[in-house]
Protein backbone atom coordinates (compact mmCIF):
# COMPACT_ATOMS: atom_id res chain seq x y z
CA UNK A 1 0.00 0.00 0.00
CA UNK A 2 1.10 3.56 -0.65
CA UNK A 3 0.85 4.97 2.85
CA UNK A 4 1.85 4.36 6.45
CA UNK A 5 0.29 5.51 9.71
CA UNK A 6 2.23 7.36 12.41
CA UNK A 7 1.28 7.67 16.09
CA UNK A 8 0.96 11.45 16.30
CA UNK A 9 1.59 12.00 20.01
CA UNK A 10 4.58 9.65 20.14
CA UNK A 11 6.25 11.27 17.12
CA UNK A 12 6.12 14.74 18.66
CA UNK A 13 9.51 15.49 20.20
CA UNK A 14 11.57 13.97 17.41
CA UNK A 15 14.06 16.17 15.55
CA UNK A 16 13.57 16.54 11.81
CA UNK A 17 16.41 14.08 11.12
CA UNK A 18 14.96 11.55 13.55
CA UNK A 19 11.47 11.99 12.10
CA UNK A 20 12.69 11.41 8.56
CA UNK A 21 14.70 8.34 9.55
CA UNK A 22 11.53 7.01 11.17
CA UNK A 23 9.45 7.66 8.04
CA UNK A 24 12.05 5.87 5.89
CA UNK A 25 11.95 2.92 8.28
CA UNK A 26 8.17 2.87 7.92
CA UNK A 27 8.49 3.00 4.14
CA UNK A 28 10.73 -0.06 4.24
CA UNK A 29 8.37 -2.02 6.49
CA UNK A 30 5.68 -4.53 5.53
CA UNK A 31 2.31 -2.79 5.08
CA UNK A 32 0.39 -5.31 7.21
CA UNK A 33 2.91 -6.27 9.92
CA UNK A 34 5.03 -3.09 10.11
CA UNK A 35 8.12 -5.33 10.36
CA UNK A 36 11.30 -4.25 8.56
CA UNK A 37 14.61 -5.92 7.76
CA UNK A 38 16.12 -2.82 6.17
CA UNK A 39 19.89 -2.30 6.32
CA UNK A 40 21.51 0.80 7.77
CA UNK A 41 23.14 1.43 4.39
CA UNK A 42 19.73 1.52 2.71
CA UNK A 43 18.43 3.97 5.32
CA UNK A 44 21.53 6.08 4.77
CA UNK A 45 20.73 6.31 1.06
CA UNK A 46 17.06 7.13 1.67
CA UNK A 47 17.69 9.77 4.31
CA UNK A 48 20.76 11.32 2.70
CA UNK A 49 22.63 10.91 6.01
CA UNK A 50 25.99 9.46 5.01
CA UNK A 51 27.20 8.30 8.44
CA UNK A 52 25.31 5.18 9.55
CA UNK A 53 26.25 5.82 13.18
CA UNK A 54 23.87 8.82 13.09
CA UNK A 55 21.15 6.51 11.76
CA UNK A 56 21.85 4.14 14.66
CA UNK A 57 21.49 7.03 17.15
CA UNK A 58 18.15 7.95 15.57
CA UNK A 59 16.97 4.36 15.93
CA UNK A 60 17.95 4.36 19.62
CA UNK A 61 15.84 7.50 20.09
CA UNK A 62 12.91 5.85 18.29
CA UNK A 63 13.22 2.84 20.59
CA UNK A 64 13.17 5.08 23.68
CA UNK A 65 10.06 6.84 22.35
CA UNK A 66 8.27 3.50 21.97
CA UNK A 67 8.03 3.83 18.19
CA UNK A 68 9.83 0.57 17.45
CA UNK A 69 11.57 -2.48 18.88
CA UNK A 70 14.81 -3.94 17.48
CA UNK A 71 16.01 -7.53 17.49
CA UNK A 72 19.60 -8.32 16.46
CA UNK A 73 20.44 -11.70 15.00
CA UNK A 74 23.97 -13.13 14.58
CA UNK A 75 24.61 -14.88 11.28
CA UNK A 76 27.50 -16.87 9.84
CA UNK A 77 28.34 -16.46 6.17
CA UNK A 78 31.20 -16.90 3.72
CA UNK A 79 32.93 -13.80 5.09
CA UNK A 80 32.50 -14.72 8.73
CA UNK A 81 30.08 -13.64 11.46
CA UNK A 82 27.78 -10.68 10.83
CA UNK A 83 24.67 -9.18 12.43
CA UNK A 84 21.29 -8.44 10.92
CA UNK A 85 18.46 -6.48 12.51
CA UNK A 86 14.69 -6.84 12.50
CA UNK A 87 12.63 -3.79 13.38
CA UNK A 88 9.12 -4.09 14.78
CA UNK A 89 7.46 -0.72 14.29
CA UNK A 90 4.55 0.33 16.47
CA UNK A 91 1.27 0.31 14.55
CA UNK A 92 -1.22 2.53 16.41
CA UNK A 93 -4.93 1.84 16.69
CA UNK A 94 -5.82 5.39 17.76
CA UNK A 95 -4.23 8.86 17.64
CA UNK A 96 -2.62 8.39 14.26
CA UNK A 97 -1.97 10.33 11.06
CA UNK A 98 -1.73 8.82 7.57
CA UNK A 99 1.02 9.86 5.14
CA UNK A 100 1.55 8.68 1.57
CA UNK A 101 4.93 7.16 0.72
CA UNK A 102 5.09 9.41 -2.36
CA UNK A 103 6.45 11.99 0.06
CA UNK A 104 9.82 10.23 -0.32
CA UNK A 105 9.89 11.19 -4.01
CA UNK A 106 9.02 14.86 -3.54
CA UNK A 107 11.66 17.23 -4.89
CA UNK A 108 12.11 19.11 -1.63
CA UNK A 109 14.77 18.90 1.12
CA UNK A 110 14.36 15.98 3.49
CA UNK A 111 14.28 18.34 6.47
CA UNK A 112 11.19 20.01 4.98
CA UNK A 113 9.55 16.63 4.47
CA UNK A 114 10.20 15.79 8.12
CA UNK A 115 8.95 19.21 9.25
CA UNK A 116 5.69 18.66 7.35
CA UNK A 117 5.29 15.24 9.02
CA UNK A 118 5.77 16.79 12.46
CA UNK A 119 3.42 19.67 11.63
CA UNK A 120 0.78 17.14 10.58
CA UNK A 121 1.17 15.52 14.02
CA UNK A 122 -0.12 18.69 15.70
CA UNK A 123 -3.00 19.32 13.29
CA UNK A 124 -6.57 19.11 14.52
CA UNK A 125 -8.00 15.60 14.36
CA UNK A 126 -8.89 14.54 10.82
CA UNK A 127 -7.69 17.81 9.28
CA UNK A 128 -4.55 19.33 7.79
CA UNK A 129 -5.04 22.49 9.83
CA UNK A 130 -3.08 23.51 12.90
CA UNK A 131 -4.50 26.43 14.81
CA UNK A 132 -1.26 27.26 16.62
CA UNK A 133 0.75 30.45 16.28
CA UNK A 134 4.52 30.41 15.74
CA UNK A 135 5.39 30.52 19.43
CA UNK A 136 3.09 27.56 20.15
CA UNK A 137 4.49 25.54 17.23
CA UNK A 138 8.06 26.18 18.44
CA UNK A 139 7.11 24.95 21.89
CA UNK A 140 5.25 21.86 20.72
CA UNK A 141 7.88 20.79 18.17
CA UNK A 142 10.85 21.96 20.26
CA UNK A 143 12.43 24.02 17.48
CA UNK A 144 13.83 27.52 17.51
CA UNK A 145 11.96 30.50 16.09
CA UNK A 146 14.55 31.18 13.32
CA UNK A 147 14.38 27.52 12.26
CA UNK A 148 10.58 27.57 12.23
CA UNK A 149 10.52 30.80 10.21
CA UNK A 150 12.89 29.25 7.68
CA UNK A 151 10.80 26.07 7.35
CA UNK A 152 7.51 27.97 7.07
CA UNK A 153 8.84 30.43 4.50
CA UNK A 154 10.22 27.63 2.33
CA UNK A 155 7.01 25.61 2.57
CA UNK A 156 4.80 28.63 1.82
CA UNK A 157 7.00 29.55 -1.18
CA UNK A 158 6.63 25.99 -2.50
CA UNK A 159 2.86 26.07 -1.77
CA UNK A 160 3.17 23.14 0.61
CA UNK A 161 1.63 25.20 3.42
CA UNK A 162 -0.97 27.95 3.36
CA UNK A 163 -1.03 30.59 6.07
CA UNK A 164 -4.44 31.02 7.66
CA UNK A 165 -5.82 33.80 9.84
CA UNK A 166 -5.17 31.70 12.94
CA UNK A 167 -2.68 29.03 11.93
CA UNK A 168 -1.44 27.01 8.96
CA UNK A 169 -2.82 24.34 6.61
CA UNK A 170 -0.94 21.59 4.78
CA UNK A 171 -2.13 21.89 1.19
CA UNK A 172 -1.35 18.44 -0.26
CA UNK A 173 -4.15 16.08 0.74
CA UNK A 174 -2.64 13.28 -1.37
CA UNK A 175 0.53 13.17 0.71
CA UNK A 176 -1.08 14.14 4.01
CA UNK A 177 -4.34 12.24 4.15
CA UNK A 178 -7.52 13.58 5.71
CA UNK A 179 -9.63 10.83 7.26
CA UNK A 180 -13.08 12.26 7.84
CA UNK A 181 -15.04 10.67 10.67
CA UNK A 182 -17.89 8.76 9.08
CA UNK A 183 -21.32 7.80 10.28
CA UNK A 184 -22.97 4.45 9.82
CA UNK A 185 -24.53 3.52 6.50
CA UNK A 186 -28.00 3.69 8.06
CA UNK A 187 -27.33 7.10 9.68
CA UNK A 188 -29.62 9.45 7.74
CA UNK A 189 -28.09 12.57 9.29
CA UNK A 190 -24.74 11.49 7.84
CA UNK A 191 -25.94 10.33 4.43
CA UNK A 192 -28.68 12.89 3.74
CA UNK A 193 -27.32 15.95 5.52
CA UNK A 194 -23.59 15.83 6.27
CA UNK A 195 -22.47 14.44 2.90
CA UNK A 196 -24.41 17.09 0.89
CA UNK A 197 -23.09 19.72 3.33
CA UNK A 198 -19.54 18.51 2.75
CA UNK A 199 -20.05 18.60 -1.03
CA UNK A 200 -21.36 22.16 -0.84
CA UNK A 201 -18.48 23.27 1.38
CA UNK A 202 -15.99 21.67 -1.03
CA UNK A 203 -17.55 23.60 -3.94
CA UNK A 204 -16.85 26.80 -1.96
CA UNK A 205 -13.25 25.70 -1.17
CA UNK A 206 -14.08 25.49 2.54
CA UNK A 207 -13.03 22.62 4.82
CA UNK A 208 -15.91 21.17 6.83
CA UNK A 209 -15.24 19.79 10.33
CA UNK A 210 -15.34 16.01 10.98
CA UNK A 211 -18.80 14.50 11.32
CA UNK A 212 -20.66 15.11 14.57
CA UNK A 213 -24.22 13.82 14.50
CA UNK A 214 -25.57 16.01 17.32
CA UNK A 215 -24.18 19.26 15.93
CA UNK A 216 -25.18 18.54 12.32
CA UNK A 217 -28.65 17.67 13.58
CA UNK A 218 -28.92 20.96 15.48
CA UNK A 219 -27.81 22.98 12.44
CA UNK A 220 -30.27 21.32 10.07
CA UNK A 221 -33.08 21.60 12.65
CA UNK A 222 -32.38 25.33 12.83
CA UNK A 223 -32.55 25.77 9.04
CA UNK A 224 -35.25 23.14 8.32
CA UNK A 225 -33.70 22.06 4.99
CA UNK A 226 -30.36 22.02 3.22
CA UNK A 227 -31.24 24.71 0.60
CA UNK A 228 -31.92 27.19 3.42
CA UNK A 229 -28.61 26.30 5.04
CA UNK A 230 -26.77 26.73 1.72
CA UNK A 231 -28.41 30.12 1.23
CA UNK A 232 -27.34 31.17 4.72
CA UNK A 233 -23.77 30.07 4.10
CA UNK A 234 -23.61 32.04 0.84
CA UNK A 235 -25.03 35.09 2.59
CA UNK A 236 -22.46 34.89 5.40
CA UNK A 237 -19.66 34.73 2.80
CA UNK A 238 -17.15 32.52 4.60
CA UNK A 239 -13.73 33.22 2.99
CA UNK A 240 -12.44 30.62 0.54
CA UNK A 241 -9.86 28.28 2.02
CA UNK A 242 -11.25 28.60 5.55
CA UNK A 243 -10.74 25.53 7.74
CA UNK A 244 -13.90 25.53 9.84
CA UNK A 245 -14.59 24.24 13.31
CA UNK A 246 -18.14 23.56 14.52
CA UNK A 247 -17.78 26.40 17.02
CA UNK A 248 -16.89 28.82 14.21
CA UNK A 249 -19.73 27.60 11.98
CA UNK A 250 -22.25 27.80 14.81
CA UNK A 251 -21.20 31.40 15.44
CA UNK A 252 -21.41 32.33 11.73
CA UNK A 253 -24.77 30.61 11.29
CA UNK A 254 -26.11 31.81 14.67
CA UNK A 255 -26.95 28.30 15.82
CA UNK A 256 -26.77 27.36 19.50
CA UNK A 257 -24.86 24.08 19.75
CA UNK A 258 -24.20 24.26 23.50
CA UNK A 259 -25.62 21.31 25.37
CA UNK A 260 -28.04 22.39 28.08
CA UNK A 261 -27.16 20.86 31.45
CA UNK A 262 -29.66 18.32 32.63
CA UNK A 263 -31.59 19.48 35.72
CA UNK A 264 -30.62 17.69 38.88
CA UNK A 265 -33.71 16.03 40.36
CA UNK A 266 -34.49 17.15 43.90
CA UNK A 267 -33.65 14.82 46.68
CA UNK A 268 -36.61 12.92 48.01
CA UNK A 269 -36.67 12.17 51.69
CA UNK A 270 -38.81 9.26 52.69
CA UNK A 271 -40.58 9.73 56.00
CA UNK A 272 -41.33 6.45 57.67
Amino acid sequence: MGYRIIPASLAIGLTTNEAYTYFCLLAKSDYNTYISHVKLETLSQLTGISKTEYISKHIEKLIKKGLLRKDTQQNIGNKGVFNTCTYYLYKPQIDWIRIDLDLLEENIPNKLKAFLILLKCICLNNTNYTGYNKSEICKKLNISRPTLDSYLNQCIDKELIKEEQNGYTLTNTHLFKIDIVKGKDDDEVYTKVYIPMADFFASQNITIPPYNKKIVGKIIDHYSALPFLAAALKKRKIPEGTVCTWKYLAKVLKVNIVEKPRPIPPKVTLIM
